[in-house]
């Protein structure tokens, strides 16, 4: 069936962008972008005024439903779930604020939310969206998009400016933390935490990671040190890169080149304020060695 909107493929970066900040995984963000359009194809689309404001609602409204479902699921999860890793290279990206909005860490934030909370603060903040397109695509009252989005804001306003990240700053602190790590230097490392660092692993049963969150620098610095200490012998490849639009590091199998871990971190002025340590193989497979 042919549509009288011949460039209606170009708003599928916009798409992916809103069902991947709201759901956190890359497969499930393409399964939903793809069902929109599947249908897209096989409704009379004449009616339609404003497709992107039509496929806007229809990928928020499928990010809200599989959202509630997802989240029963990451109650029952072995251990924190963290948020599915992208290269930058993979990430079609549509918002200027890459880095702040969509770091592994904020994206764990935004967990705190309700699946329509989630929807309207990013709608709202990261796509700049008026309460009136809010109403059109939510279909629910401007005042009602307002109240949502002021209990959002309260739920994230004690963390939410630990992630306005300067990135030459980050790949400073990356570098070093690389380097303190690989000398097994703990007052060096202490030295770049925050007095409250948080450490949050994610093996998903898959793969050994702590099951728990640890707090504090002496805890996790013992931690990270003990991890980089037992690294598998052959030494695990490294390779600096730009994951979720921050510097990152991974380590990768020495002889298949497999992911074995991706390390992320947030940080806040001159220290590093959460580690992200993401080793479940399943959400390893945007984060190649090649490339």
């Amino acid at each position: 069936m042919t549509t009288q909107f011949d460039n209606i493929f170009e708003h599928r970066p916009l798409l992916f962008a809103i069902a991947y900040r709201m759901i956190g995984e890359k497969q499930e963000a393409e399964d939903i972008v793809q069902d929109v359009y599947t249908r897209w194809l096989e409704m009379d689309t004449n009616q339609v005024e404003q497709p992107r404001h039509y496929m806007m609602r229809a990928v928020t409204n499928r990010s809200i439903n599989r959202l509630k479902v997802l989240h029963q699921q990451r109650a029952l999860y072995p251990g924190p779930w963290l948020p599915e890793p992208l290269a930058d290279m993979d990430l079609p990206e549509i918002s200027p604020n890459t880095g702040n909005d969509l770091s592994i860490g904020f994206l764990f934030l935004l967990e705190k939310l309700n699946p329509l909370e989630r929807a309207i603060f990013l709608l709202r903040e990261s796509f700049d969206l008026s309460y009136k397109e809010l109403e059109t695509i939510l279909d629910i009252p401007e005042s009602t998009c307002r109240q949502h989005l002021h209990r959002a804001k309260e739920k994230l306003q004690k963390d939410k400016k630990r992630f306005e990240s300067d990135v030459s700053r980050h790949q400073e602190l990356l570098e070093a933390f690389i380097a303190a790590c690989m000398n097994q230097n703990q007052e060096k490392l202490i030295s770049l935490l925050k007095e409250d660092i948080s450490f949050y692993g994610d093996g998903g049963g898959k793969a050994s990671s702590a099951t728990h969150p640890l707090f504090g620098r002496d805890p996790v610095s013992r931690f990270i040190l003990g991890l980089f200490r037992k690294a598998p012998v052959p030494t695990p490849l490294y390779k600096l890169l730009m994951v979720n639009g921050l510097p990152a590091v991974a380590l990768f199998d020495a002889h298949t080149q497999a992911p074995i871990t991706c390390i992320c971190f947030e940080h806040e002025g001159e220290a590093i304020t959460s580690f992200f340590f993401i080793r479940n193989p399943d959400k390893l497979k945007n984060i190649r060695y090649a490339g």
